[in-house]
């Protein structure tokens, strides 16, 4: 019990924290962020225009980041969440792909020896780029640990984007999308991977692992997940939970601003109005260990001077050659199907 308290503790301090760097930077923040949302939501459309020019191949996955989905207008064509390639929609709506800049990890991690130089998506060679990633080429040992992350994060949200509830494991969570088409790792002005160097960080801070919607109906709530490939002592749960509560109480703050509205409706949410009560989840997802510890689990970390709130849950998941099998999870919102994937 002690030990919880504890806990609950030091998450409130890091939220004092996080909220001191927000208010002591907010003219910084607060007016960068609302040109961001200005300009991708005036792009939305266009966007989703974009995307219906071509297809999306599994298990080759369309990303955007915000400075793409403001301006440049450019895919970013991921496998296991690395990028490989970049795809581009000119005026004449014309779709090109380019691996340059890719190319050298391509080959070593990937065995691809096809370059694409904005080469038309329609041209053989560049559907010779498809068919080896289709084929589903393993990663080779000399890509780095992030790499083996990012696999993880794609295989959650490719099954967290399905449909159809009797074809996922865990149901009711969607994931946030830029225009709903492509995946969006949201920017923070913050740095917290490292918690004991929690910096403010502005342009260059840290962005969420995965953002979503979890619930149904009228209760969906935001979520932050805070992914990693195992459990190791360096980053158990709780810490993990940490990280992504910095970068909820980031949200909290973004969307209370004069901008929340409009970064309300780019993360997916049908109302016009925020809730008068936002809660924020935050969930660690990672392989489990046998005996863990998850004094967080079920949570909830009022915000001062608010009547917000932060919920602090668990993720856990197992998989076999980069298929999930089981789940299991404090999240109250979703629903665990019986149906294990072999």
């Amino acid at each position: 019990m002690n030990e919880n308290k504890e806990y609950i503790s030091e998450c409130k301090e890091l939220i004092d924290t996080v909220q001191s760097y927000l208010h002591e930077n907010l003219d910084e923040w607060e007016k960068r962020y609302e040109q961001y949302a200005e300009q991708i939501l005036k792009n939305k459309y266009k966007i989703i225009s974009k995307k219906s020019k071509f297809n999306e191949w599994d298990p080759l996955f369309l990303y955007m980041t915000i400075g793409s989905a403001k301006q440049g207008m450019q895919f970013s064509l991921r496998y296991q969440g690395q990028e490989v390639a970049k795809l581009k929609v000119d005026r004449k709506e014309d779709v090109t792909i380019s691996t340059k800049g890719f190319d050298g990890n391509n080959k070593s991690h990937f065995g691809c020896e096809v370059c694409l130089e904005d080469a038309p998506w329609r041209l053989e060679k560049a559907s010779a780029f498809r068919k080896h990633f289709i084929a589903r080429p393993l990663r080779s040992t000399t890509a780095k640990k992030k790499n083996e992350e990012h696999r993880v994060e794609s295989l959650l949200l490719t099954e967290f984007s399905k449909q159809k509830s009797e074809n996922k494991i865990l149901c009711n969570i969607q994931p946030v999308k830029i225009a709903g088409v492509a995946r969006f790792q949201m920017l923070t002005p913050l740095k917290a991977s490292n918690l004991s160097k929690l910096t403010y960080s502005s342009s260059k801070g840290g962005g969420i692992d995965i953002l979503c919607r979890i619930g149904t109906g009228g209760s969906v709530k935001l979520c932050v997940m805070e992914v990693k490939d195992e459990h190791s002592s360096a980053e158990p749960p709780g810490k993990a939970v940490k990280q992504g509560l910095a970068y909820a109480v980031f949200l909290q703050e973004l969307l209370r601003s004069s901008s929340g509205k409009m970064w309300w409706e780019i993360f997916g949410f049908t109302s016009k109005e925020l809730p008068k009560k936002l809660e924020i989840y935050v969930v660690s997802a990672m392989p489990p260990k046998s005996g863990e510890y998850l004094p967080f689990a079920k949570k909830v970390i009022p915000i001062t001077q608010s009547e917000d709130s932060i919920h602090l849950h668990y993720l856990s998941f197992e998989e076999r050659d980069n298929h999930l099998l089981t789940m299991t999870t404090s999240l109250g919102q979703c629903t665990i199907s019986d149906k294990v994937m072999t």
